[in-house]
């Protein structure tokens, strides 16, 4: 595959798409083009959209997906598409110097998020930036592709959704998916009302800077050496949350309880299908002990870049020859509408 650039000024409005004849023309002549070209991947998680090309071995773009008015994602849902419209036309246009209008886009799916999402994400991609293909695929797939396999229950946790999916052969048993919506961001508002407790009250990102770097995973009760205004174990009580979610007012199963039940429900036997950790938050000291403490069996996958598994095995994917056929093309939206990306969904 090979990759066509373009720029434009700094202060260009956002595309209008009018549905005219030399926009259709244009379109149309570049519709068989895209499977000669590098695909785009994006993934807009609650925290970071991830953004690049496929067969990179990064992203080329990482950006917030919040601002000042919050986060365009909630607990993997999409709550303002207006602004993911100007984010990803800013990722377009910008950061990778691309033009969506000639490249077919690969965009990530939270787990058990609404149906609506895909057709919204679908219509977004098609009406309003013109991309000649694109395809939604979970994250949960993504990252047993970056791991190398095809079936694999994935334990993830980012910033806004934590959850355990199973994958056969290249697809999610939804009877087999769990989502806790507790996650990195939520141990962080934790961890501040801890602190708050002592009476010191510090900023977002010190608090970010300290749930990263002090937040162990370790079952309480163990350590109590001093960092600092908190005990050790009491940055571990925060970690812990994760695994006992009432400690923070939330009902319901914990991520060691999800990941049994993944496995269970998969048929797992002896390690497989293997246990696939993915999301920043599973980065934090000790969680994949923790999990296999907790589980009672082998160490989880945990690979160091799993903070970006979901775009990296994407970037795989998309890169793949076997893959080209996958893509919705623009005529079949057309005739179909927006519910035709059911029909190309794994």
């Amino acid at each position: 595959m090979r990759l066509h650039q373009c720029s434009v000024e700094q202060d260009s409005p956002l595309p209008c798409l009018a549905d005219t004849s030399l926009r259709r023309l244009m379109i149309s002549s570049l519709a068989a083009k895209y499977k000669d070209l590098c695909p785009v991947v994006i993934d807009t998680g609650m925290g970071h959209t991830r953004s690049g090309l496929a067969g990179d071995e990064r992203p080329r773009s990482v950006v917030p997906s919040q601002g000042k008015d919050g986060s365009i994602v909630t607990h993997g849902v999409v709550t303002d598409w207006d602004r993911l419209e100007e984010l990803w036309y800013h990722i377009f246009y910008h950061d990778l110097a691309v033009c969506p209008e000639e490249l077919a886009v690969l965009a990530t799916d939270a787990p058990l998020s609404p149906i609506i999402n895909r057709e919204k994400v679908a219509e977004l991609l098609f009406e309003r930036f013109g991309v000649p293909a694109m395809l939604v695929m979970p994250r949960s797939v993504l990252v047993a592709y970056s791991y190398g396999c095809t079936t694999g229950v994935v334990l993830g946790s980012g910033a806004g959704t934590s959850y355990a999916v199973a994958v056969q052969d290249g697809y999610v048993l939804p009877h087999a998916s769990f989502r806790l919506d507790l996650a990195g961001n939520d141990l962080t508002v934790y961890l501040g009302q801890m602190l708050a407790a002592h009476r010191v009250q510090l900023p977002a990102e010190t608090l970010q800077h300290l749930k990263e770097t002090r937040c162990c995973c370790h079952p309480p009760g163990t350590h109590s050496k001093p960092m600092g205004p908190l005990l050790q174990d009491e940055y571990s009580l925060c970690a812990e949350a994760l695994f006992t979610p009432e400690a923070v007012g939330l009902s319901g199963p914990g991520l060691l309880e999800m990941a049994a039940c993944s496995l269970h429900l998969s048929g797992a036997q002896s390690g497989n299908p293997p246990l696939l950790l993915a999301g920043g938050t599973t980065l934090l000291c000790g969680f994949a002990q923790r999990v296999a403490q907790g589980l009672g069996s082998g160490h989880p996958a945990a690979a160091p870049s799993r903070h970006v598994a979901a775009w990296l095995g994407g970037s795989i994917a998309a890169s793949l020859d076997a893959f080209q056929d996958s893509w919705l093309p623009r005529d079949i939206y057309i005739e179909s509408g927006p519910s035709a990306v059911h029909q190309h969904c794994f």
